[in-house]
């Protein structure tokens, strides 16, 4: 019986109200001094001290959750698995070096298999203004301001910018200066299809702008040959596009090659085209200048 009245005393001490109903139980547990009735009181508040303790440690854990946090067995508080993975993921985006995405920021550290292109700027040229013949082979040459962008983000930049054309849109991402091709750079994880898929799509953007068809391994190293000039003679590459520099056509330089050498491996030219070379090293050296100009 006694232990009934005090659980229900110490219920009614917890009461908070106008009549005071909780200062007065208090008061009356105060001077019930037999020692049964003091030890059952202390005993019901124990167990409302742990009931509060366990209930305050769940609304803790809860919100300590929803910042991504937990308690450890020694009560500390310390960051979820998770969360450090997500740190840890942001401080890699943090630290993206490189060819940069200049939509999205991202390259080939963060999103390896999405290709990127380099924004270029193509027109028809003559190959060589030496050669000896009436009608002189003609070709391109390429120059670039050396703004990198994801071919999906380009792709999208286009979409969105309704009522202007592909180029005239490109130019935002490409700090104003003209262009009309997109040049895709390998990655160590794009896969082999979509690096020649968009490399037949800048080849369609070459012909479209300069009407020539030749995308041969060939055209490639002339291309590289006339940006190679443009240094050797101190030309403008910013004439006709109206952007770009020395520094960023000659971070273009490594890039054609690869293309270069990419279509001559995937056209299985390799064997005559090295023939080629061989019969024209191994020709007297006298010959070299005049027969280069044939």
């Amino acid at each position: 019986m006694v232990t009934g009245v005090v659980e229900q005393l110490h219920l009614l001490e917890q009461v908070s109200s106008s009549e005071h109903i909780g200062s007065m139980t208090e008061g009356l547990l105060k001077v019930l001094d037999k020692k049964e009735v003091v030890e059952k009181i202390e005993e019901a508040r124990q167990v409302t001290k742990r009931e509060k303790m366990e209930r305050a440690k769940a609304v803790r854990s809860k919100l300590l959750k929803e910042y991504g946090m937990k308690l450890n067995e020694k009560g500390q508080v310390i960051a979820e698995s998770s969360v450090m993975e997500d740190l840890e993921k942001t401080v890699k985006i943090c630290e993206e070096e490189g060819l940069t995405c200049c939509v999205c920021r991202d390259g080939y550290l963060n999103e390896p298999k999405k290709l990127v292109g380099v924004y270029t700027f193509t027109k028809r040229a003559n190959l060589d203004e030496f050669e000896k013949k009436p009608r002189k082979t003609v070709g391109f040459t390429t120059v670039t301001h050396f703004n990198v962008i994801h071919f999906d983000c380009h792709t999208s930049a286009v979409m969105t910018a309704r009522g202007r054309n592909e180029w005239e849109s490109a130019m935002l991402q490409n700090s104003n200066t003209r262009c009309n091709g997109l040049l895709p750079i390998w990655g160590p994880e794009v896969s082999d299809s979509a690096f020649a898929s968009c490399l037949a799509r800048h080849n369609g953007y070459v012909r479209e702008a300069t009407g020539h068809y030749d995308a041969s391994y060939s055209a490639w190293i002339h291309d590289i040959k006339l940006l190679l000039l443009k240094f050797a003679n101190e030309q403008s590459f910013s004439k006709d596009s109206g952007g770009g520099g020395p520094q960023s056509n000659i971070y273009l330089i490594p890039y054609l090659l690869h293309v270069a050498i990419y279509v001559l491996n995937s056209t299985r030219l390799y064997a005559s085209g090295e023939k080629g070379l061989s019969n024209f090293v191994s020709a007297a050296v006298d010959t070299w200048v005049p027969s280069s100009y044939e």
